[in-house]
């Protein structure tokens, strides 16, 4: 780190101090123009370089961040004012003193200063506006580059926060699946049912696709409908005879790839819907793909006792409604209705996003 620190200071000095040097032999040509001679004019030149120096870096690092930059323009012409007075002084003092050293009391009409204050004037403050309209220009791309880092960053920090959130709901939504699959096992359990291992085995299966699928961005939808055809399997074993369900899944190409745990909490909502009820449970499944855009379409029947329900309540909708506008903006399109005793979820998404 010292050394880093150490390289850009060096680099600094070195770029202004050719600067400098260059501003030199500007004014030593400059002032030796038609008549003057080029060791007396550079003499002269030297007796100028501090007020030039001193000048505009009190321009360029005090007046014009301090002041201009942040909109104090009074202070900035008050201040400026004073220091163009200073600097005139010490320009007129550093002329006849450049003159006396290098002539003593002499006048010639070869030496810079005879050709007037006006021409030498020109001379310094040309150099000034110059080194002061660099030092802008550094800092706006400074600025700029600043900006641009912090603009950067901060959508770096905004997409972890989605990322974070995104994981966040998706956890939310595995431990409420958990919940209800265990407390059927452990109901199964208490009544020594023979459906109980193999449906231990079907939750195993279910748990390596939630430990190890989930955390890609996305999954082959062949695995996504074979992780429903799962669950579905789980909860026939829990409803038996009460349940009638019907699946239509179409065919598609194999590489299309959908987010994991997309249509789960849909299917999950129908699920618990006949949960409390001794009805048959109506179901009915469709998957498609037309036109680029996946079909989802998921349709249960609502027992009588419709107090027990409430298709926006439940956690994994809430959530499955936030995974999509995160992950699909406006480009998707979910309905959720009740026709004539059946809640019908429709989604669609796109298959190229």
């Amino acid at each position: 780190m010292k050394l880093k620190l150490f390289l850009a200071l060096l680099k600094t000095v070195v770029l202004h101090g050719l600067f400098w040097l260059a501003v030199l032999f500007f004014y030593t040509f400059f002032f030796a123009i038609k008549d003057s001679d080029l060791w007396i004019s550079a003499q002269f030149s030297l007796a100028l370089m501090p007020v030039t120096i001193g000048t505009t870096y009190t321009f360029s690092y005090v007046l014009l961040p301090n002041y201009l930059v942040r909109r104090k323009y009074f202070l900035f012409s008050l201040y400026s004012f004073y220091a163009l007075v200073i600097s005139a002084s010490l320009i007129i003092f550093s002329a006849f003193y450049g003159y006396l050293l290098s002539l003593g009391l002499e006048w010639e009409g070869n030496y810079p200063v005879s050709k007037g204050l006006t021409f030498i004037f020109f001379a310094v403050y040309l150099v000034i506006v110059l080194g002061c309209g660099f030092s802008l220009v550094k800092d706006y791309f400074k600025t700029l580059n600043r900006n641009e880092e912090l603009k950067n960053t901060l959508l770096e920090s905004e997409l972890q926060l989605k990322i974070q959130e995104l994981q966040y709901l998706k956890m939310q939504i595995h431990p409420h699946f958990l919940f209800n699959t265990l407390n059927t096992i452990y109901g199964l359990t208490l009544t020594k049912k023979d459906s109980a291992p193999g449906m231990i085995l079907k939750l195993a299966d279910l748990l390596d696709y939630i430990l190890y699928e989930t955390m890609k961005n996305k999954v082959p939808l062949q695995r996504e409908i074979q992780h429903l055809k799962d669950y579905i399997e789980l909860e026939k074993l829990r409803f038996g005879e009460r349940l009638t369900i019907e699946i239509r899944i179409a065919e598609f190409s194999s590489n299309i790839e959908i987010p994991p745990m997309l249509f789960l909490p849909f299917l999950e909502n129908a699920f618990k819907h006949g949960k409390a009820s001794e009805e048959i449970l109506k179901i009915e499944m469709k998957i498609e793909i037309v036109e680029n855009q996946l079909n989802f379409m998921l349709k249960n029947s609502i027992p009588e006792q419709k107090e027990i329900l409430d298709r926006n309540s439940g956690i994994g909708l809430e959530n499955i409604q936030k995974r999509l506008k995160h992950i699909y903006g406006d480009a998707y399109r979910l309905e959720i209705s009740e026709v004539e005793g059946f809640y019908i979820v429709q989604l669609k998404i796109p298959t190229d996003f």
